[in-house]
């Protein structure tokens, strides 16, 4: 924190100097063509076909609220694998027709040194409209989604996908308003408006996806832990522990090192679509990812996680996907692209909720991989019936996604802070410094996404140990208009460099953080910075020419990421 006085003299402002993140742009900065009009409901209509969007009709009140990308939650996976008595799944559809139950919430394409499943880069790229199929003239399916949605100045807002690989052909939003669509490395999708005060609009969305995308289809002659396994992409990200226990996975369900592709994919999937509902071995209690791949048993979640994993250590890109209800794979074929696998699951009722009864989609293509007895009963593979009128379910069911409840952000950290006032309008070439952390206490409360299971994030600690008021070349006074330097470091709660973490800065004043006008989105941020290799971060950033006279708090503060909670300096 940093108490710093500003005089009534006004300067004038020069250019932003600080460094911009990915997914942290204003809308100025978009690639052209990004933000898109929506377009009439006729369109809507007639590119829709079938699965078109019901004027008459209202889903579910099921609001999808904004969040940060860069705090996308750090799945840690539960050891829950027997079903609780009486368990019934709700699931709650938005795509006409109907892919129960397979709507895309949430998907997580890396894996942690800890075993957490995490978004390799949250970082997001836009989405052209109607963009040229990546997919070629190969046979694909339409679907129409109907959703709530707020939107907000500051953050992007999740919505269902159907598919990884899709493209969105159209859109519609009552009350109109222009949409920028984005999506991460794992496929996540987004959407963000120009909008200056949060909004709720009601959107219909027309997506394309490949029908391979929902069932495997060819699969190439390659050695499974080959570079051509890797289908041009990097290579999957394998810590210490999945090196190690990969192979005894390997051997348990008959997997020589030199099987081809498709093979070992045929292998693996037999073996976990063949586990069971029941409790863990009690021998099997060390690392979660041996003790469930080993196990036998488990929900969709637990042989989900397990299989990508598995197939991430023999150097094959694979993607844990989900939603409220229910937990599967996505693999990347070489020369293909990424397809869809089910590994089944819990057999207990699923309850489909909609707002009208929708037309079931069914993949133009057979399912081509082993299916052991068993499996063809499971409920992932018959869900039942929609009903007319639906009963909202905004939670995510503890008997499929089980976890702890979303953690708040970490306390200060042992030790005083010693906090320094600035130099004012008359003392220039003074310097200050404040050395703040935010660690076990700070009970900064995160809100779980919508229908995202619990996260397991490690607290974090932001240190801010100089900042002072230069003119580009010496220091001086803070005044407004002149360039603030702030320097300090971000730690997790282990004591290790918090690495590419996102950190900005805000004036607070009278508890609470001033807004600063920047053009039609107002925000409380000066600027934007990330962490080094060893955690440090510097930052450059020009007092607003319109502050009001005064005295502020400077705070630094950072929304965290995939494995590190939000956190601020006080």
């Amino acid at each position: 924190m940093m108490a710093l006085a500003v005089p009534g003299a006004a300067q004038s402002p020069g250019r932003r100097l600080h460094r911009e993140i990915p997914g942290d742009l204003g809308f100025g900065s978009m690639p052209a063509g990004v933000l898109t009009p929506p377009r009439s409901a006729e369109e809507l209509s007639a590119v829709a076909g079938r699965g078109h969007w019901d004027e008459a009709r209202r889903p579910g009140e099921n609001l999808l609220r904004p969040r940060e990308n860069w705090s996308a939650s750090a799945r840690e996976m539960d050891r829950d694998t027997r079903s609780p008595p009486g368990t019934e799944l709700h699931y709650q559809e938005v795509f006409n027709p109907s892919i129960a139950p397979f709507k895309r919430t949430h998907a997580y394409d890396s894996v942690d040194d800890v075993g957490r499943l995490v978004v390799r880069d949250p970082s997001l790229r836009p989405v052209v409209l109607d963009a040229p199929a990546s997919w070629g003239n190969a046979p694909a399916a339409r679907f129409t989604g109907d959703v709530f949605i707020e939107l907000s100045p500051q953050s992007p807002t999740p919505i269902p996908s159907v598919a990884a690989e899709q493209r969105v052909l159209s859109y519609r939003t009552v009350p109109e308003t222009p949409l920028g669509f984005f999506e991460d490395s794992a496929g996540n999708v987004f959407v963000r408006a120009p909008v200056t005060e949060v909004r709720r609009v009601r959107l219909g969305y027309v997506v394309e996806a490949p029908q391979r995308a929902f069932t495997i289809g060819t699969i190439p002659d390659a050695t499974l832990s080959t570079e051509a396994a890797h289908r041009g992409m990097a290579s999957p990200v394998v810590p210490e522990f999945l090196r190690a226990g990969v192979g005894e996975v390997l051997r348990r369900a008959g997997i020589a090192a030199d099987v081809s592709l498709g093979a070992g994919v045929g292998a693996l999937t037999s073996y976990f679509r063949s586990f069971r509902d029941g409790e863990l071995p009690p021998t099997l209690d060390g690392q979660i990812y041996r003790a469930l791949a080993l196990g036998g048993v488990g929900a969709c979640r637990h042989r989900a996680y397990a299989f990508a994993l598995t197939m991430h250590g023999v150097g094959v890109n694979a993607r844990f996907v989900g939603n409220e209800a229910h937990a599967w794979v996505e693999v990347a074929i070489p020369g293909e692209g990424w397809s869809r696998i089910d590994l089944g699951g819990w057999d207990v009722p699923l309850r489909t909720e909609a707002a009208s009864e929708r037309e079931a989609f069914v993949p133009a293509n057979p399912d081509p991989l082993p299916r052991p007895p068993g499996y063809g009963q499971l409920y992932s593979t018959t869900p039942s019936p929609t009903r007319s009128n639906p009963r909202p379910t905004t939670e995510p069911p503890p008997s499929r996604t089980p976890g702890p409840t979303a953690p708040t952000a970490s306390g200060v950290a042992p030790g005083e802070s010693p906090s320094v006032t600035a130099a004012g309008a008359g003392t220039p070439g003074e310097s200050s410094a404040a050395a703040v952390s935010t660690g076990a206490g700070d009970r900064m409360q995160e809100e779980t996404a919508n229908g995202e299971p619990g996260v397991g994030r490690l607290g974090t600690t932001l240190r801010v140990s100089d900042v002072h008021a230069t003119d580009g070349i010496a220091q001086a006074a803070f005044v407004r208009g002149t360039l603030v330097e702030v320097s300090g470091d971000a730690q997790d709660e282990t004591g290790a460099a918090a690495v590419n973490l996102p950190v900005s800065f805000e004036l607070w004043r009278g508890g609470r953080a001033v807004r600063i006008g920047h053009g039609a989105e107002p925000t409380t941020s000066l600027g934007t910075t990330v962490t080094g290799d060893d955690g440090r971060f510097s930052a450059r950033m020009l007092l607003p020419v319109d502050l009001d006279w005064g005295a502020y708090d400077l705070r630094a503060r950072t929304p965290g990421d995939a494995r590190r909670l939000p956190a601020r300096s006080e």
